[in-house]
């Protein structure tokens, strides 16, 4: 009887000391009422009363075990509190009395007063600031930043955690590559309006220069040698095959087997003669094959486009970015990258620009960011490979080919070997995005890009979109020239050009040739020899007459034409992009040669 008096009465001293110490949840109330019900009473044989007491004492050691584990838990986050305020959380606090002056007083000598009395880290060594303040200054954005880094290592490879903060860098650089916040500038009623006024302006000029350019075409006609349509439409399968079999189902194919058999059945190559194969890509490397072309004794290096959200994440880092050409296999091992110094990569122009180094002369040449990196990637798993074979037969050539971000990537790679494996590698482009700047994708001469009329990736860059942003801004700010626009393309006639007056035609080209001033930012196009394949490019026949074959045409041109974004209902009709069409139509135009 005295030990459970003994025992009751430290029960009593414990929970009365646990609600002294914090104010928890914990009833002490209830607590004596239950320890107060396991005191013996008179009437209650001997297992009753055991097992009323195993409740009730399991009741009272959960209700100490939640108090005391909320009181651990709120002494380290005390702790935890104290140590960040000390060290982190009054840089926060330091811009409060800058706040409190640039709200308070606009005399603009107080700030710059302010600037010259602090002078280093004088700013972050004043008095600490009140503890409530320091406690709450911007915790949401910290924890926000925490549990986004957290995700980040967690959950996404360092290649994707990198690429995604270059594209966070790059919308937040937005102005420095000269676009233009058209719906924070102007009202949404003059952004639709300029659009549509410059909409018509281009529709007037792209249509009258296309007539032209049609008749020149007849008198001055070039026709393409049999043999490079030949080429262009036998490589097309290679590129189109590098999407596997998902590639060949969302085509309308009905895949048999695995990627690999879908090689060799659309080929008609070997099994021994597959060299490499990559099938899944990752972020800045795309998937790809390498294999062995008995029939034209040629290496071919097929890489993939855009099919998976690693490789859109590859498309989005769209800034330029400078890299090596190398200039011989000694130069640059291939499992190594090149390392460019900040000197280097801040370079502007840099279409021949040689650098001395210990290894000689050395070029750098200039392109799309992600495609860059994707290039460096690729590089980096096949070019031993690569070196091997070409060694052992110097019969043999390189042709590296590829469609959208494949033929991209393609065309990086052609630049990069370029000197290492002189004469012997050349790229070959299907629907090739904008890669290089305008200034030097005409030196591409081992580089051809194929692409369709229409194509919305064609002239479709960061650059693009700067300029764009550029002339609507300067008719959304300058309402009677757009309101000009307006009545010299006419109401009704802008839908045919070919109506409209010669002195109308004339004030628009003055009014484009004005806009152009506008637009200067660095503009990325499709590299190497262009040719653009018009007619019913997406329109196909249902037979395979020869009247319907001769519908589809190939030309060359000049990569000006892609110097601007045009605005149409169909620009961006990505189904003019799908690489099916480009193998389709080469096929009927080399049948038809």
């Amino acid at each position: 009887m005295l030990c459970m008096k003994a025992a009751v009465v430290q029960l009593l001293f414990l929970s009365s000391s646990i609600a002294v110490a914090n104010s928890s949840p914990i009833r002490p109330k209830s607590i004596h009422r239950d320890i107060i019900s396991c005191i013996p009473r008179g009437g209650e044989n001997g297992v009753e009363l055991k097992r009323r007491r195993r409740i009730r004492f399991a009741r009272i050691h959960k209700q100490i075990w939640y108090g005391a584990r909320k009181l651990i838990g709120r002494a380290v986050e005390n702790a935890v509190r104290q140590e960040y305020d000390d060290e982190i959380l009054q840089e926060d606090h330091a811009f409060d009395e800058l706040d409190t002056i640039i709200f308070d007083n606009d005399d603009t000598t107080t700030i710059s007063s302010l600037n010259q009395s602090a002078s280093g880290d004088d700013i972050f060594t004043t008095t600490k600031p009140p503890r409530e303040a320091a406690s709450r200054k911007g915790w949401k954005r910290r924890s926000l930043r925490a549990w986004i880094r957290k995700i980040e290592h967690k959950f996404l490879s360092p290649e994707t955690a990198r690429a995604i903060n270059t594209i966070q860098k790059i919308l937040a650089a937005f102005p420095d590559y000269g676009v233009v916040d058209l719906f924070g500038l102007y009202s949404p009623k003059e952004v639709v309006l300029s659009i549509l006024a410059l909409s018509r302006l281009q529709h007037v000029i792209a249509t009258r220069n296309k007539t032209e350019d049609d008749e020149d075409n007849k008198k001055n006609e070039t026709t393409i040698d049999k043999h490079i349509i030949e080429e262009l439409a036998y490589y097309s399968i290679f590129a189109n095959v590098a999407y596997g079999w998902k590639g060949a189902a969302f085509c309308g194919r009905i895949p048999f087997g695995n990627n690999n058999r879908a090689l060799l059945t659309r080929t008609g190559i070997e099994q021994d003669d597959i060299l490499m194969t990559k099938w899944h890509s990752k972020t800045n490397r795309p998937a790809f094959f390498l294999i062995r072309d008995k029939e034209r004794n040629t290496i071919v290096l097929s890489i993939r486009g855009t099919l998976s959200p690693r490789d859109v994440l590859t498309d989005l880092c769209a800034s330029c970015e400078n890299f090596l050409v190398e200039d011989s296999p000694e130069a640059l091992p291939a499992e190594e990258d090149p390392i460019i110094t900040d000197s280097e990569s801040s370079l502007g122009d840099i279409d021949d620009s040689i650098t001395s180094s210990d290894w000689g002369q050395i070029q750098f040449s200039r392109a799309h960011s992600g495609m860059v990196e994707a290039a460096r990637g690729v590089a980096r798993m096949t070019a031993k490979i690569i070196s091997d074979e070409l060694q052992m037969d110097p019969n043999l050539s390189l042709v590296i080919v590829g469609h959208s971000l494949g033929g991209g990537v393609a065309a990086v790679l052609a630049t990069m070997w370029k000197q290492r494996f002189a004469n012997r590698v050349r790229s070959i482009g299907f629907g090739n995005p904008c890669v290089f700047p305008l200034a030097i994708t005409s030196s591409c001469d081992n580089i051809v890009s194929v692409t369709g009329e229409g194509d919305p990736f064609a002239c479709f860059s960061l650059g693009h979109i700067a300029d764009l942003t550029k002339a609507l801004s300067k008719l959304c700010s300058d309402d009677g020239f757009r309101d000009e626009i307006m009545q010299h393309t006419g109401t009704n006639s802008w839908l045919k050009p070919e109506e409209i007056s010669e002195e109308d035609y004339v004030w628009c080209l003055n009014a484009m040739t004005f806009l152009r001033k506008q637009m200067n930012s660095e503009i990325l196009v499709p590299p190497g020899v262009i040719y653009v394949m018009s007619g019913s490019l997406f329109d196909f026949p249902t037979d395979e007459s020869e009247s319907s074959v001769k519908r589809h045409k190939i030309r060359t041109v000049d990569p000006t034409v892609f110097d601007e974004m045009r605005i149409s209902p169909r620009m961006f009709d990505v189904s003019r992009h799908v690489p099916a069409r480009y193998e389709t139509v080469l096929q009927r135009i080399a049948a038809s040669a």
